[in-house]
């Protein structure tokens, strides 16, 4: 998709996610006592596999980006440290991912006796995720192209940036979900123009794997906003999707809406948290945006130079 075009819908997106935040601010509480329904297997259901597109995704692509290097002119000593590089990334990726996945109602009734410890989380994670990092590996084939390489390697960035912006405001900001303050009796709403932080300036390694009652900010509002450009990303290996760009991007469109509705069934977050969540996401995608327009500017003014 051409880059006027995204960048509309990166605006229109801020725009929408900014009226959320006004009507948010004034109704946060009333709109999450009329919308939350409990324990809905249709919200829990969503919110799954919205965590699993992301999770999955990053893992596809390290395979995919893994195999594109193996096959480019590296010498055998650069091909042995990638090697390294990706077994720490899959075996990283795969223990955040199985913490996420260790928090998730829709897999409580298979996990609820596994301790969130370091090497549980990682064999649940590298159970659910392997398949999708193999088949990135065997889905690209012998190809090297370095753009696909930049590309990917910039992609995985900006998700492993969305992830951890998004766990750091759970770890520091205190905001009890609506499902937490439900069983507090009532109390400890707070609007987020008032919420304080913990004092925490740091995470530790066990708060990236450790679930959270807090709700600000919304990591799921930001995953389905990645979606605008992790979906369409899938043609720089599926080749067969060239050109269908626009259609992935529609897809990706639609998907917003049903994970955004699902945070505030199920009482996780409220609409200010997906709006704020959702804004920083499309801060990030469009921040990137631009340094790739700065990027192709420069390389035009340098070819014109030499001319």
């Amino acid at each position: 998709m051409e880059k006027k075009t995204l960048t509309k819908i990166y605006i229109i997106m801020a725009l929408i996610f900014g009226a959320c935040l006004l009507a948010g601010t004034f109704y946060d509480l009333p709109m999450a006592e009329s919308l939350y329904s409990g324990d809905s297997i249709a919200s829990d259901t969503i919110s799954f596999l919205a965590f699993y597109l992301f999770f999955g995704s990053c893992m596809f692509f390290l395979g995919a980006l893994l195999r594109q290097l193996l096959s480019s002119s590296l010498k055998r000593p650069g091909k042995i440290i990638s090697v390294i590089a990706f077994t720490y990334l899959f075996l990283s990726t795969a223990t955040l991912g199985g913490g996420g996945f260790l928090d998730c109602r829709l897999l409580r009734p298979l996990t609820y006796e596994i301790d969130v410890s370091f090497p549980n989380c990682l064999i649940l994670g590298s159970v659910l995720l392997l398949p999708l990092f193999v088949l990135g590996i065997v889905s690209n084939g012998s190809r090297y192209e370095k753009k696909d390489v930049k590309a990917m390697a910039k992609l995985i960035i900006i998700m492993t940036m969305t992830f951890m912006i998004s766990t750091y405001f759970n770890c520091t900001i205190i905001r009890p979900c609506y499902r937490s303050v439900l069983t507090e009796g009532g109390t400890g709403f707070t609007p987020w123009y008032h919420l304080s932080g913990t004092g925490k300036l740091f995470m530790s390694l066990q708060d990236l794997i450790s679930p959270h009652e807090g709700s600000f900010i919304c990591g799921h509002a930001m995953y389905a906003v990645l979606f605008l450009i992790i979906i369409p990303s899938f043609t720089m290996v599926f080749r067969g999707l060239k050109g269908k760009e626009k259609i992935l991007t529609a897809v990706a469109l639609v998907f917003t809406v049903p994970i955004i509705l699902s945070r505030l069934i199920s009482g996780d977050n409220y609409l200010t948290d997906i709006a704020l969540g959702g804004i920083s996401a499309v801060k990030i995608c469009f921040s990137f945006s631009v340094l790739d327009k700065g990027n192709r500017k420069s390389l035009i003014s340098r070819i014109r130079g030499k001319k």
